[in-house]
């Protein structure tokens, strides 16, 4: 038997370097699981490795990115927050920088790669059979791969940190908690919890977390 993994337990873990928008969704993430909504805690899940490898990349040097990308006016080093700063780019495609640019490895962009296409499964059939150890096993995974692993930098030239050099303000903080893109599924998701919270017993207080989504 699976115990939760410590990313969604307690992905305040200073271990992690998780920033509060990784935090939000991570937790959002346990308390989808916790109520069963498994195919909707993937897009949770998602939505905090997606931020996690942009910080990476930026971390690394947006110049370096700019040697990749496959047209860097896309990517608004203007912003002062991430998600304006990478609003145009392709989610899927940050998967393949990240690979290029040596700050995952290939065993990494699989276990990503993955995941992409668990939470982009449109067959109910097969999101129906989705369980907990499922989404625990590739949150271990992750964790593992992933979001353990040191920020990699570009020691080949001498560069101010990316992540600093951005002039962010203080509104941008709150900004960053808003990264989920207004998609399809998450107007699915936002309607399935509203609707099990109005199922719920008056008394069963539901977490936070859960009240912000909806």
């Amino acid at each position: 038997m699976f115990n939760t993994p410590e990313l969604l337990e307690n992905p305040n873990n200073t271990n992690f370097n998780l920033k509060e928008s990784e935090i939000y969704s991570f937790k959002e993430a346990n308390e989808l699981i916790k109520i069963e909504k498994y195919t909707y805690c993937l897009f949770a899940i998602w939505n905090g490795v997606v931020i996690n490898l942009q910080r990476r990349i930026e971390n690394f040097g947006i110049q370096n990115l700019f040697t990749i990308i496959d047209d860097k006016s896309n990517f608004n080093d203007k912003a002062t927050n991430l998600k304006d700063r990478w609003l145009n780019i392709n989610e899927y495609k940050i998967i393949d920088y990240a690979k290029n640019l040596n700050i995952i490895n290939h065993s990494t962009h699989n276990i990503i790669t993955t995941l992409y296409w668990m939470k982009s499964n449109n067959n109910e059939e097969e999101n129906q059979e989705l369980d907990m150890y499922e989404i625990y096993s590739i949150v271990y995974l992750l964790q593992k791969n992933l979001i353990s692993k040191e920020f990699k930098k570009d020691l080949r030239i001498n560069k101010i940190n990316t992540e600093n050099s951005f002039k962010r303000r203080e509104i941008d903080r709150y900004n960053d908690l808003n990264l989920v893109p207004q998609t399809h599924q998450e107007m699915l998701l936002r309607s399935s919890i509203e609707a099990f919270k109005k199922d719920s017993d008056e008394d069963n207080n539901m977490p936070s977390y859960i009240d912000k989504y909806c």
